[in-house]
């Protein structure tokens, strides 16, 4: 009985259509609910059909510079292309429209919009709390739009606005105010006092703590460092052994030229005794006496050579150098520095200065350093010098070498690497600014 009493029940009637009111509140319910400009204007595009027939809807905006306009939106398409043919003729036409209030427009005669097939558009302005013109709605089809449709673009756009001043807090476009011809004037005027504005050139440059007056340790002969007998950075005292060479060869030649000596003495010894029995005898002794100097002379080299076999330090200080990996075994030449000893509160800081940013620079100008270690403060220090000719750098670009003193009685550790602002000569901000531009702009065209 339940089954037939279901099947005999009357159908309930279909559901009417719904009335133009109905549709504004829902549309309206739905606008309210956006929380982004963004998606305002995507939804007052594609979702007005509802209440107004088009083909299609443009959401204008005002440009940021003049009375332009710009297609913020367009409907059925997920972004615009402002550099598109057609989004430029249809922003050309309304320029060219000075009209604030709404307008039924005919599409112009323009090429990019030959194959556009709307050729009628209706233009609903929508205005700030200050009754300002700030953006608008495009709707295009091929009929004309009557006054009803008209009426209702026309709603549309006062609750879309509304939103939209809500949204952005009373600012929906953000422009740039006009330039009459008295702002004109005075922008010209204040650019050029502030372009003439004297300041300091300056660059900055890479920079590392050395020592002032080191003592450069070299290897004393062409050979082999056997070991190194200090820590980098150790504190020595004079006479305190540095490092040693492989003396093997040395300590032979050494031993040779021992037993040469001793037989040049024993020669002489025997020519001079025998001089005295025979006179002939006593010519030979010149020769055995010049060549027991000879072997003297030898002896003496070798002895030598065999006390540089191991070095020592010249003064106390910090012994500086890489690492003692970096030496120990390794073949050296006569000359090559080894390691330095330096007076730790000493110090001085060298520069690095890239060609291209080359200026005028005396000694005596103002030096500020930033140390990596030290990066929230800087320290004083003052030029004392700067090469005339450029040298290449670990990174391969060509720089002038600076050497700076502390001012401001500071003695941070030697090897710590940072950043240095030079300062050069007084000029106006408007060369320093294009002083780099200019610069490349001609080494670019090759004037």
């Amino acid at each position: 009985m339940t089954a037939l009493h279901d099947l005999t029940r009357p159908l309930a009637p279909a559901a009417a259509p719904a009335s133009p009111i109905s549709l504004l509140l829902a549309w309206e319910a739905g606008l309210r609910r956006l929380a982004t400009v963004p998606e305002l204007l995507f939804y007052l595009a594609n979702d007005s059909r509802r209440l107004v027939a088009y083909e299609q809807m443009f959401v204008l905006r005002r440009a940021t510079v003049g009375g332009g306009w710009q297609v913020a939106v367009a409907s059925s398409i997920p972004s615009v292309d402002r550099n598109a043919p057609a989004i430029r003729a249809i922003e050309a036409a309304l320029h060219d429209c000075d009209t604030d209030q709404p307008v039924n427009l005919v599409a112009p005669a323009d090429e990019a919009l030959d194959d556009y097939p709307f050729r009628c558009w209706h233009r609903q302005p929508l205005r700030d709390r200050d009754d300002a013109v700030f953006a608008g709605l495009l709707a295009v089809r091929d009929t004309a739009f009557d006054d009803t449709e008209a009426a209702r673009l026309e709603r549309l756009a006062e609750t879309a606005q509304h939103g939209w001043l809500a949204l952005t807090g009373g600012r929906p476009v953000r422009r740039l105010p006009a330039l009459t011809r008295k702002r004109r004037r005075v922008l010209l005027i204040a650019a050029a006092v502030v372009a003439l504005f004297p300041v300091h050139m300056s660059v900055l440059a890479p920079v590392e703590v050395v020592a002032a007056q080191p003592f450069l340790v070299t290897a004393p002969f062409a050979g082999v460092v056997s070991g190194i007998d200090v820590a980098p950075n150790q504190a020595v005292t004079p006479g305190q052994p540095l490092l040693h060479f492989d003396d093997v060869k040395l300590r032979n030649e050494f031993e040779l030229a021992g037993q040469r000596l001793q037989v040049a003495r024993a020669k002489v010894d025997e020519v001079s005794s025998a001089s005295f029995g025979d006179a002939k005898e006593a010519h030979g002794i010149s020769i055995a006496q010049a060549e027991y100097d000879l072997a003297l002379a030898e002896y003496s080299y070798a002895r030598d050579m065999l006390a540089r076999a191991r070095v020592t330090a010249p003064r106390g200080g910090l012994a500086i150098y890489t690492d003692r990996r970096d030496w120990e075994g390794r073949a050296v030449d006569t000359g090559q520095t080894i390691m330095e000893v330096a007076d730790p509160s000493a110090v001085r800081y060298r520069i690095d200065l890239p060609t291209r940013e080359q200026m005028t620079l005396a000694p005596g100008s103002s030096v500020s350093i930033w140390l990596d270690s030290q990066p929230l403060w800087s320290q004083s220090a003052t030029l004392e010098d700067a090469s005339y000719q450029a040298h290449p750098t670990a990174d391969g670009t060509l720089a002038f070498a600076l050497t700076a003193s502390p001012s401001d009685g500071a003695a941070p550790r030697i090897g710590s690497r940072g950043t240095a602002r030079v300062r050069g000569p007084w000029a106006p901000l408007g060369y320093a600014m294009l002083k780099r531009p200019v610069s490349g702009l001609r080494q670019l065209i090759g004037l």
